[in-house]
């Protein structure tokens, strides 16, 4: 198809878009809903489904660049960026170079530096762990003889500086920085899902042993690639699930007693270190947690998943947490994008603009990645109705 593409840049007058985005996690009112896509591993979209955007627009940047390559994340082009007057850009750090992420054959995918094996099933367009290295009969002194990654691996930090001083003279944007900070996901993946719960309840001690070396580990890495990234950064970023569709993912006890205080350690820590906005991704039926988050210093909560239980009363929310937290999300990607029609689309960004864009707090993105089976033009409505304005010639 054919379509002029219109208003590469943004025409509106007003803020500058990083000015959006702080504005918005000041809790003050800006002059538009602040836009996020692409700019972290969980708020951008899956590589097939920008082939069929890029399609659908009439453009042709070549093979897709992949951002991430276990969720097979699209790297967004600029143009696209642009048309779609996003404020955020985003960078993730780099593979450590002396313990790279190890092909194998085709159908055993590769293994990360962490020992995890990973592979992408037949009919899957993303990669799964499918070993688990340290499950089964564990001792503390198993944790501490496994070959955990080298921190200071210097492959993390190469470049980067200079990639973050790119983005910010292209344009004033802005700026997130990932963080490899999840040590609960991680000690979960390394000590698989059963013995991980089990041991939440009838082994703190080994859990917690665990966690810590990890955390120690992930903390050593965010200090070099903090570091490295300068003062640049406006918004970092870690992503480490703490609930279910339906529940906080270990019993409130559990919680204050295993996880509540390692999250404390690491935002001081990252509050130590930085002066940018802390952004924290977690999926799912999060509210009971979100005292516990806004404690720790965190200034706003990705995804804002409304399809978890307690989480669909955006007003609910705006309400009870909005003074005090941002939240950064919202579309939902398990039923209105893949499924509904492009007026649902519309319906939804017009809710989530009318409730909980109001004296700002709020960045809009789609709760997760956008998937192969969004069609093209929910995306576009997505974004047009965010913005108030057709973005293409089309028809």
């Amino acid at each position: 198809m054919q379509n002029e593409i219109t208003g590469a840049k943004s025409t509106m007058t007003g803020l500058t878009h990083r000015q959006r985005i702080l504005k918005a996690l000041a809790h003050q009112q800006p002059d538009r809903i602040p836009l996020d896509l692409g700019s972290t591993v969980v708020t951008g979209m899956a590589c097939k489904a920008y082939d069929r955007l890029k399609e659908h627009l009439g453009l042709d940047f070549g093979e897709t660049q992949v951002f991430e390559r276990a969720a097979q994340v699209a790297v967004i082009d600029e143009p696209v960026l642009d048309l779609f007057q996003i404020d955020t850009r985003g960078v993730i750090p780099a593979l450590p170079e002396n313990a790279p992420n190890i092909d194998l054959p085709e159908e055993f995918g590769y293994i990360d530096e962490w020992g995890l094996k990973r592979k992408m099933p037949p009919g899957s367009d993303t990669y799964f762990v499918y070993n688990a290295p340290l499950a089964g009969e564990l001792s503390l002194d198993d944790v501490q003889r496994y070959p955990w990654p080298d921190p200071a691996d210097p492959g993390r930090t190469r470049g980067l500086g200079a990639k973050i001083q790119a983005l910010r003279a292209r344009g004033d944007y802005a700026i997130l920085l990932s963080l490899p900070a999840n040590f609960i996901g991680t000690s979960m993946l390394l000590r698989g899902i059963e013995d991980w719960f089990v041991d939440t309840a009838l082994n703190p001690e080994l859990a917690g042993a665990m966690m810590d070396q990890i955390l120690d580990i992930q903390l050593e890495m965010c200090a070099n690639i903090l570091d490295a990234a300068g003062q640049d950064v406006d918004v970092v970023v870690n992503l480490d699930d703490l609930a279910t569709q339906d529940r906080v993912l270990v019993s409130m006890p559990a919680y204050h007693k295993l996880l509540e205080p390692r999250l404390v350690r690491l935002y001081e820590f990252l509050r130590s270190r930085t002066n940018a906005r802390l952004l924290h991704h977690t999926d799912g039926a999060v509210e009971p947690l979100l005292n516990s988050l806004i404690d720790m210093g965190i200034d706003a909560v990705n995804p804002l998943q409304v399809s978890a239980k307690g989480m669909s009363d955006v007003a609910a929310l705006k309400s009870k947490y909005g003074p005090r937290l941002a939240f950064w999300g919202g579309i939902d990607t398990q039923h209105i994008l893949p499924f509904g029609s492009v007026t649902d689309v519309r319906n939804a960004v017009n809710t989530m603009n009318k409730t909980l864009n109001v004296a700002g707090g709020y960045v809009m993105t789609s709760v997760h990645n956008i998937q192969n089976d969004v069609a093209p033009q929910n995306i576009l409505s997505l974004f047009e109705t965010a913005l108030g304005q057709k973005l293409t010639g089309e028809k």
